[in-house]
């Protein structure tokens, strides 16, 4: 039940646009923000991506974490780095930490994530690809209410990610098959 409630909530963010957004809170009636999905610390959203550098073996992750800490909306990012000849004892290719950022996010960086994650649940609906690699992206909370995932190499998807980051300040992703 929780579940539904978190993709009508998903849904309702779909239908209506960051003009609409910015208008009500301007007005001084309730928008949109994380703040209203964290009740306490313990609350987060995650945004995880798997690229498909290495072809059908995968690639690099990236982590996005949203969390309230001291009623802040913040953001750590974590981007791993890999060496497609390197794998562990399982075949897995070794992820090495390379990147990591922390910050506030503004009220426009918490509107382009909400935006992030309208089109990712829109691009649920397009048709689905069968193949050994594509790119993976999610959205869960820490909860285990809400889970929305896309797979493909529908440049769709790319796009939308790469948006989020350009927004967010951090580096876009370029995918080059080895």
């Amino acid at each position: 039940m929780k579940t539904i409630s978190l993709i009508c909530l998903l849904i309702l963010f779909t239908s209506c646009s960051n003009k609409e957004v910015s208008e009500k809170t301007n007005s001084g009636q309730a928008g949109y923000s994380f703040e209203n999905l964290f009740y306490n610390n313990e609350d987060t959203i995650l945004i995880k991506s798997q690229f498909a550098d290495c072809g059908e073996w995968g690639g690099h992750e990236e982590l996005l974490k949203i969390y309230d800490s001291e009623r802040k909306i913040k953001l750590a990012y974590i981007k791993y780095k890999i060496n497609c000849s390197k794998r562990d004892d399982k075949g897995s290719i070794v992820q090495e930490k390379d990147v990591t950022k922390n910050f506030i996010l503004s009220k426009s960086q918490q509107t382009v994530l909400i935006n992030y994650m309208n089109n990712l649940m829109r691009l649920k609906f397009i048709e689905r690809e069968f193949g050994n690699s594509g790119n993976f992206f999610s959205v869960e909370d820490s909860k285990g209410k809400l889970r929305l995932f896309q797979y493909g190499n529908n440049p769709h998807l790319l796009n939308n990610y790469n948006t989020l980051m350009k927004s967010l300040g951090l580096s876009k992703v370029d995918i080059k098959n080895k």
